[in-house]
């Protein structure tokens, strides 16, 4: 019995240290430890990321479409543009439609966030590259415009690696 008396001791002393502690405690809700999550920063969208295509009111209602292409070892895309005036019949003059038109291209990075385009006249304000080109389109005509916009040499460059936009403008060359 004399050996059991220190173990018990031991253990007795143990059930009242653990019994001590757990009136030592408040009753109130421990306050949780505020986690800290990283808020993302939205990145600001480019105002327009679709291929622009302007046509002035006066130009008649061709079925149209555009297209680019980059263009090899050159920073530069070849815009194209078809025309299909079968539609047009009797709508459209025996003289046709004398048409300018204007091909750009830029890269996002070389803009503002908020840069669009809404005429011929933001094209030539801004310095991205574009070409323009009159021609004059006959009813019953289908065709395609091809035009290879690169950048001055001193200008704006339209780098094709690179994510970039393009559009067309069609106007009666009388607009300009």
């Amino acid at each position: 019995m004399k050996q059991k008396g220190p173990l018990y001791l031991a253990i007795f002393v143990l059930i009242l240290a653990v019994m001590a502690c757990g009136c030592a405690t408040t009753d109130e809700p421990a306050e949780p430890t505020p986690v800290i999550t990283p808020v993302p920063t939205v990145e600001e969208a480019w105002a327009v990321t679709d291929p622009i295509f302007i046509k002035s009111p006066s130009v008649p209602d061709y079925k149209t479409a555009i297209r680019a292409d980059p263009i090899t070892n050159v920073f530069g895309v070849y815009v194209s543009l078809d025309i299909d005036a079968t539609g047009m019949g009797g709508n459209m003059a025996s003289e046709g439609d004398n048409l300018f038109i204007v091909a750009f291209a830029y890269n996002y990075a070389a803009v503002p966030k908020d840069f669009t385009i809404t005429s011929y006249n933001d094209i030539i304000s801004s310095g991205i590259p574009y070409k323009s080109m009159t021609d004059r389109i006959f009813p019953m005509n289908v065709k395609t415009e091809n035009f290879a916009v690169v950048g001055l040499k001193d200008g704006m460059q339209i780098n094709p690696a690179e994510p970039y936009n393009y559009g067309v403008i069609i106007m009666l060359r009388d607009e300009v």
